[in-house]
């Protein structure tokens, strides 16, 4: 196969050649599938058969990869994170809000790491995709009653809880019944946001 040309894996080599696009999808795949730190130019060469320098044709090395990797996933996560509280209020749009991040981290766990990773090279581009995911939590706290100078403490609080649950979670350090400690968690949490509302 010659440099620069690969193709993936599976797929008629007329219809889909590697592109920096397509690099991104199998590394997504692998990092749901293996983790984030599975992927490596190496693994996602290996999926798109071909050699571990022609992916340098589509993206600058494996920073680069794992910076779009942190762009894509916080973009996803955003939308999803969206759609869970389309006309939606109140404590109904934090619980679906709060169930949606739990069921993101559950079925793409190796996206949701990468969503972690800072990407001081392309901030703009990351704080606007972010703001995905912030601007609606504000939105549906505000219908709590919460005044607006303490809106950011409540959504920091909130997506704190959602996380550090989710990271446990993740890991496998939750126990039996996660499910049922998910809800307590959301209890509590809404518990405290309604008290900033007071």
């Amino acid at each position: 196969m010659q440099h620069g040309s690969c193709t993936v894996r599976d797929v008629p080599r007329t219809t889909r050649r590697l592109s920096r696009s397509v690099v991104v999808d199998l590394a997504l795949e692998i990092a749901d599938n293996q983790g984030l730190p599975a992927v490596s130019l190496a693994s996602v060469a290996a999926a798109a058969e071909c050699k571990a320098p022609s992916l340098y044709n589509h993206l600058d090395g494996l920073d680069d990869l794992l910076d779009e990797l942190a762009l894509v996933t916080t973009a996803d996560f955003a939308s999803t994170l969206c759609d869970s509280v389309v006309a939606k209020v109140g404590e109904d749009a934090i619980r679906a809000y709060a169930h949606a991040w739990r069921t993101y981290v559950i079925e793409h766990g190796g996206r949701y790491q990468a969503t972690l990773r800072p990407v001081p090279h392309r901030g703009d581009e990351h704080r606007a995709v972010v703001e995905g995911m912030t601007i609606p939590a504000g939105a549906i706290l505000s219908t709590l009653g919460i005044p607006d100078d303490r809106l950011a403490n409540a959504g920091r609080a909130l997506r704190s809880g959602l996380h550090g649950f989710s990271q446990l979670e993740l890991t496998s350090s939750i126990g039996p019944s996660p499910a049922e400690s998910f809800d307590v968690v959301v209890d509590v949490l809404l518990a405290g946001l309604r008290s900033l509302a007071e």
